[in-house]
């Protein structure tokens, strides 16, 4: 009977653990757009861009508490403010927010944590 719950247990972690690692990570340019225009309203922050490597466009957003995680392909959009890929841990979450509904253009603005005030530099969001 132990044994029964015990593999029981095990089989809905690694259920829970696979549907974790479905998440969609990999999006076009097309499904950012429509999937911003439908949560814009709900994410802290907007959308982060964190950095490109030599294939894609790295970009974070907080939907209330979930973190949503989008890779493009660099052939799809063409950023202005273009960056190295964020890739420590201690780095800052993202460089600057995006506006997909307006071509990936760069939110000009208070990053996140950036006081009141004049502007000094350009700051990463953390």
């Amino acid at each position: 009977m132990r044994s029964l719950q015990l593999i029981l247990i095990i089989g809905l972690v690694a259920l829970v653990g696979s549907l974790t690692s479905c998440r969609k990570t990999e999006w076009t340019k097309q499904e950012v757009t429509q999937w911003y225009a439908k949560y814009h309203s709900a994410i802290r922050g907007g959308l982060g861009y964190q950095g490109s490597d030599r294939q894609w466009h790295y970009f974070i957003a907080r939907v209330f508490d979930e973190w949503v995680f989008i890779r493009m392909k660099k052939e799809e959009v063409r950023l202005e403010d273009e960056r190295p890929a964020l890739r420590t841990s201690n780095a800052p979450l993202a460089y600057y927010a995006v506006d997909p509904s307006r071509n990936f253009r760069k939110i000009e603005g208070k990053s996140q944590g950036e006081q009141d005030g004049p502007a000094s530099g350009p700051r990463p969001i953390r």
